[in-house]
């Protein structure tokens, strides 16, 4: 793989509003609604009715869900998690030790999940799944740009990008991550660790993570490819002085990068040429999401969440009452969310009638 390097420019940091509610702004309304009706946006509780920790969750829509846990578990729902189906795993007295860390889905057939230890498994219909491969130094997850392509890297420094022809049955080395950049103003080359990759399409995506400087020190490092990967043009953002832990982009130019699981945010407006950091003091941890760019979400593992409606530029925060430890988030698109955790927790966003009701339900911001 040949890595081709830039500097990115400087960062101008804005204040974050926090733990302060702006003025209520009209709920979004769903499309075809009468414009008298009213609506609210909440998260109602939709779990899985058996004690299985739930690590991760993957849509190809706003109601067509597959979430993985421990105990080998793979649930699915085409309902929004209101029934869920089991397709793999789903019984809390299992002696298995395997724990599903990764999901990710190309279309409503095509997936992958993965463990801790890089064992990958996979489907083709969407329904069963098959032992494909273990890749050996890795827990970061896989990205598939088609049913056979698919790129996953290695957790070292200077990571070694490991590309699959076959689905995930096999994979190949392609090359090592570096990146130049200036320190103390000096040249310097460093190696990269790549922690998260975003694609729009089989060509273009993104990749975050961190360029290292010896001594446990990184900067944040931030790679943009137009060939699936098989080059990437890196770049670091000045002054940083953390990894890049998630990566969002919802068109070419547009996107976010969370460092550290949250102790700063940036966004772009030009595909990563310039970076600002709307976050200064530290978001919710943990887990971050993104609706089509139009709703950004942050969840606390331990309670919080904060919400933005303008790509990033700023959040605003408040509590966030789970019953227990959030572990993954994902939006599918604006209206539509869900937030898993252990003891089978999943909540789901949407938007409701005003007069809508149930037990559980926290009420949510919406734009």
């Amino acid at each position: 793989m040949k890595i081709q390097s830039t500097i990115a420019c400087s960062v101008l940091a804005v204040a974050m509003a926090t733990a302060q509610v702006p003025p209520a702004k009209q709920p979004v309304r769903p499309a075809g609604a009468a414009a008298a009706a009213k609506f609210k946006a909440i998260w109602e509780p939709v779990p899985f009715n058996k004690d299985i920790n739930l690590n991760a969750v993957a849509c190809v829509g706003p109601e067509t869900c597959w979430a993985v846990g421990d105990k080998s578990t793979i649930l699915f729902t085409t309902d929004g998690g209101t029934k869920w189906q089991v397709q793999l795993g789903g019984d809390p007295q299992d002696t298995t030790d395997d724990e599903l860390s990764d999901v990710f889905f190309l279309d409503a057939t095509h997936g992958w999940a993965m463990t801790r230890r890089g064992k990958i498994l996979g489907t083709t219909n969407g329904t069963t799944w098959a032992e494909l491969s273990t890749v050996t130094g890795t827990s970061r997850g896989v990205w598939f740009l088609s049913p056979q392509n698919g790129l996953e890297f290695e957790d070292s420094p200077q990571a070694t990008q490991r590309r699959s022809n076959d689905g995930g049955r096999s994979w190949k080395p392609e090359g090592r991550c570096s990146v130049d950049a200036s320190v103390g103003g000096l040249p310097r080359q460093l190696p990269c660790l790549l922690n998260a990759a975003h694609f729009l399409s089989p060509t273009v995506g993104f990749a975050g993570g961190g360029a290292s400087l010896g001594m446990a020190k990184y900067m944040a490092a931030f790679g943009t490819t137009l060939d699936g990967g098989a080059t990437w043009s890196m770049s670091v953002i000045p002054d940083s002085t953390r990894n890049i832990t998630d990566v969002r982009f919802w068109t070419e130019k547009d996107g976010i990068v969370v460092l550290d699981r949250g102790e700063e945010v940036h966004w772009t407006g030009d595909g990563g040429t310039t970076w600002t950091r709307s976050v200064k003091q530290r978001l919710w941890p943990g887990l971050h999401a993104v609706g089509e760019g139009k709703i950004i979400v942050a969840i606390g593992e331990d309670g919080g969440i904060a919400y933005s409606f303008n790509g990033g530029r700023n959040f605003t925060s408040r509590p966030f009452a789970l019953p227990a430890r959030a572990k993954a988030v994902t939006f599918p698109d604006a209206q539509h969310g869900y937030v898993v955790g252990q003891h089978a927790m999943v909540y789901r966003y949407r938007i409701v009638p005003i007069d809508y009701t149930r037990p559980g339900m926290i009420a949510a911001m919406a734009q």
